[in-house]
């Protein structure tokens, strides 16, 4: 370690930071212990003996740690919190001024807004506020308001406040909370650019230069290139994903591909091989010289993001050193690395960017030398074959190095990623150099600049096209969804201590010995802290939080499933993709044995499509088809084109682990047939020892009515999933009568166009003693029983 002086320094700075992050220690006596080390750091070194000096040491590492941890305490900004009472504020006037403005897109502009007072129904709010800003308007408008503002700009805005979705669903990413810990308060959401008025047009000259830089060169991207194109050298040279479409961005995370979409250490490289390529006539100086203003002003077009900063001071590092006559360090110029962006914000150290880009570039340097080492002793022949071999190499280290915070963050293994990163990799390198050369050679020479543009369109369509056959192969990962920040440390243990010890190692029979315990070890360990949300041998009720819709899903105490509805999906958002089958895979659940949908209204079967399109449910339950409803029939449709078996409602109990489920709908009556959608809904009755459960879909009063004169008493059930999202159309006193449940489960939107549920259910409910929950407040959420007793889990502490 004597010839890394600055890893030693790092590291226990960093250790710092870790262990304040945990402890929270106040600042002063942080402060007043950091003094004392200090002055006792300088007597020790002032007495000449070298019995003392000796001693040196300690104090010393401990005043680094507590700089570290003083450092990041002084540094650290608060988190922030939603500031108002109300989930949804319409109709509000604020004042304040525009701290960023994000890349235009094709049918919005995203800002920022520091906002100074807000005026609501009369009322004024004063107070710094924070909120993450969206205008979407006609495209000649958006153009129009995106070349007259700029960041410094005070402004007057007419829009709704909202709070940002937390975590809703167990596994679900938590929206909210990502944008306070940066320091943003909410959401506005602005419905057309002449609801901003620009009152000063007072700017910030530096944040406007970038700003600027970044805007034109996006402007020529999108005048040479398709949006396919764009969006994906957005991304590689502006570190803009914003165009990049959700299901894009799976298939590159299937595929293991997903860091070539993020600028980084790759994209750096590529920058560097071009401008020496560009100015090699020129002498070292100049040349070199050229390259780091290059690489300085990647960094600012690209947003300073962690990665870029990294590489970019590595990259310099590598340029300078033969300059000064001094040998180039990668793990010295790594750890230079990572302080200067440590010390511009020590936060930085738990931003996943970070944490990925400096685990594989250790993973690289540590583990590529060797690899290497073994492949040159094998005196292959053939270039082409050392040349894979040793990318391949460079390629397995970095996977090696990120990969517990790849399960960690995307929760796949991908089985590919290998493959795909040989084809991927160099195809990057040539939509970069040629998205470079479009910039330069397209404003000056059109023709020019469209040939590029042309050849990388060419290219990007391999890419994407490439990605999605891979990553779209049914078994191209594994999903990993329990891998926990503890089996990350458990991994990265088990490493440095193979790395410790691995030259002690004699011979290939010890070595195979100690990998083959380790890894024994490691399967064990990352076990420790895993546990069932849904356990076997219980019945779980899960009520899904889909908005204003309805989904609950069922896991029986043998294991099987059971889905009743799917939320809604439309243009803008599919619970089906979005919030259904991420909880399937958190759960791990790889298909519904029992998928029920209790109607054809889009807020119970859309979400259900996807589903269906995926394979995801093993047979489906409806009611009989009606080809007179155009929904009933695309259900039917998809149904048939996937080929998932397919029963109708009609009076059966299903016998399910250890359960009985009664679908009570009788549809060889004749005044049942004649019911509306809502009330031929699908209404089931699930009972697990002296516990049951109703769910009535949609049903109204008159529905209501039908099942009190044929089923009576049998309606009785602790639990009740209140018809129709809790409105003033179902639950009527007489069938809540019967029914006589300790708890009405409420499916509901926050604040929907429908106001649901009705007052007067909810007075109804509350003055016959029924415990009332509601997704619109609460979330999803999750009762369980073990045949005797009903408990509702917290599932956000679990």
């Amino acid at each position: 370690m004597n010839k890394y002086p600055l890893i030693k320094f790092v590291a226990v700075f960093i250790s710092g930071i870790v262990l304040q992050s945990l402890l929270s220690i106040q600042l002063n006596y942080l402060i007043i212990s950091l003094s004392i080390l200090v002055i006792v750091s300088i007597i020790l070194y002032s007495v000449k003996q070298i019995r003392l000096i000796n001693w040196l040491n300690i104090p010393l590492i401990l005043s680094i740690l507590l700089f570290g941890m003083a450092y990041f305490s002084v540094n650290k900004s608060e988190k922030v919190n939603y500031p108002f009472e109300s989930p949804v504020i319409k109709d509000a006037n604020l004042y304040g001024k525009i701290s960023d403005i994000n890349l235009i897109r094709p049918d919005r502009i995203i800002f920022y807004v520091s906002i100074d007072s807000i005026y609501s129904e009369s009322k004024l709010y004063k107070g710094k506020v924070t909120l993450l800003s969206t205008v979407k308007d006609s495209s000649t408008n958006l153009n129009s308001f995106y070349g007259l503002v700029a960041i410094g700009n005070y402004v007057k805005i007419k829009g709704t406040i909202a709070r940002a979705r937390d975590k809703r669903n167990p596994g679900e990413f938590d929206y909210e909370s990502t944008l306070t810990e940066d320091g943003i308060n909410g959401l506005l959401i602005i419905y057309r650019v002449s609801d901003i008025k620009i009152i000063s047009h007072e700017s910030d000259f530096l944040k406007n230069i970038s700003f600027n830089l970044r805007k034109n060169i996006d402007n020529v991207i999108r005048k040479f290139h398709n949006n396919s194109t764009t969006s994906l050298l957005r991304g590689l040279l502006l570190a803009d994903k914003s165009m990049i479409n959700y299901e894009t961005k799976i298939d590159f995370i299937n595929a293991g591909v997903i860091h070539v979409l993020a600028v980084s250490g790759l994209h750096v490289g590529f920058i560097v091989l071009i401008f020496v390529f560009l100015f090699k006539r020129f002498n070292p100086y100049l040349r070199y010289g050229f390259t780091i203003l290059g690489l300085l002003l990647f960094v600012v077009i690209t947003n300073y993001p962690t990665s870029v900063v990294r590489a970019s001071i590595m990259a310099v590092a590598m340029v300078i050193a033969p300059l000064t006559g001094r040998s180039y360090n990668s793990i010295n110029s790594l750890a230079l690395a990572a302080l200067i962006i440590l010390l511009i914000n020590p936060v930085d150290l738990f931003n996943p960017g970070f944490l990925l880009s400096f685990s594989a570039v250790i993973a690289i340097v540590t583990m590529y030398p060797p690899m290497s080492r073994i492949i040159n002793c094998w005196k292959l022949k053939s270039g082409i074959l050392k040349y894979l071999l040793l990318f391949f190499s460079v390629s397995l280290a970095a996977q090696i190095g990120t990969l517990p915070f790849t399960l960690l963050y995307f929760h796949k293994l991908s089985l590919v990623a290998l493959l795909a990163n040989l084809f991927v990799i160099p195809l990057i390198g040539f939509i970069v150099g040629l998205g470079i050369m479009t910039l330069f050679a397209g404003p000056l020479f059109y023709f020019l600049g469209y040939s590029y543009a042309s050849t990388n369109e060419l290219l990007s369509y391999l890419l994407f096209s490439f990605v999605r056959l891979i990553g779209g192969y049914e078994h191209s990962f594994i999903s990993i969804q329990k891998f926990s920040l503890f089996d990350s440390i458990l991994f990265y243990s088990a490493a440095l201590f193979l790395a410790l010890i691995w030259k002690s190692l004699s011979n290939l029979k010890s070595k195979f010995i100690v990998l083959l315990l380790t890894a024994f070890i490691l399967l064990t360990g990352f076990r420790i802290d895993n546990s069932d949300l849904l356990p076997n041998n219980k019945l779980s009720v899960l009520t899904v939080d889909v908005g204003q819709g309805d989904a609950i899903l069922l896991k029986f105490p043998d294991g099987k499933t059971a889905l009743i509805d799917g939320g809604n999906a439309t243009e803008f958002f599919d619970n089906g993709e979005r919030i259904l089958i991420p909880l399937l895979n958190f759960l791990g659940i790889d298909k519904i044995d029992y998928g029920f949908i209790t109607h054809s209204d889009a807020d119970h079967y859309k979400g259900y499509l996807t589903l269906i399109e995926n394979k995801r449910v093993k047979q489906i339950y409806k009611p009989l088809p009606d080809y007179s409803s155009a929904s009933d029939a695309e259900l039917e449709g998809a149904i048939k084109k996937n080929e998932i078996p397919v029963k109708y409602y009609g009076k059966a109990i299903l016998r399910i682990g250890g359960t009985s489920l009664y679908i009570l709908n009788d549809t060889t009556n004749y005044n049942y047939r004649n019911m509306s959608m809502n009330d031929r809904s699908g209404v089931f009755k699930l009972v697990y020892g002296n516990n049951s459960f109703l769910f009535t879909g949609d049903a109204g009063i008159k529905a209501e009515n039908y099942y009190m004169k044929h089923y009576r008493n049998f309606l009785r059930s602790n639990v009740l999933k209140a018809g129709h999202h809790g409105s003033k159309t179902s639950s009527g006193e007489k069938f809540l009568s019967s029914v006589y449940p300790q708890c009405a489960l409420i499916s509901v939107g926050t604040l929907n166009r429908f106001k649901h549920p009705s007052p007067e259910i909810i007075e109804r409910f509350t003055s016959m003693g029924i415990n009332i929950l509601r997704t619109d407040q609460l979330g999803g959420i999750l009762l369980q029983s073990d045949g005797e007793t009903i408990k509702n889990i917290n599932w956000k502490k679990e």
